[in-house]
């Protein structure tokens, strides 16, 4: 996550990251090179089909399991996973991307954590 500057998020051992993906016609059919992803990664998805971020993301969330695909563990995954994000998140207008942060600090934070958030929205 060192993409945004002056943020930090953590990922807890086993836990997911959760964020909302907002396609366009020009993401979907960029390249998965695009998402600069380590040699292991990239070849994953190469040898499992995936072409274009907009085939990757249509499997995703259609229910396919990233650690499913031959050769790709959670470390692979995670980089995968988070690799969009950051492309999707540099894709945002200024305007949109303090939004879009706060939509998915709300998706990952469990309810422990919002019963003494003090804040509410």
């Amino acid at each position: 996550m060192n993409g945004l500057a002056g943020v930090s998020l953590k990922r807890k051992q086993g836990g997911k990251f959760f964020f909302p993906m907002y396609m366009t016609g020009a993401m979907e059919k960029r390249s998965i090179e695009d998402l600069e992803l380590s040699v292991r990664a990239y070849h994953c998805l190469k040898r499992a089909g995936y072409d274009t971020i907009g085939q990757l993301t249509e499997a995703i969330s259609s229910g396919v399991t990233l650690k499913s695909i031959r050769n790709c563990g959670i470390t692979s995954a995670t980089e995968i996973m988070c690799s969009l994000f950051l492309l999707q998140y540099n894709m945002l207008p200024a305007e949109s991307q303090y939004g879009y942060l706060m939509d998915v600090v709300r998706a990952n934070i469990g309810d422990a954590d919002t019963s003494h958030s003090g804040r509410q929205d």
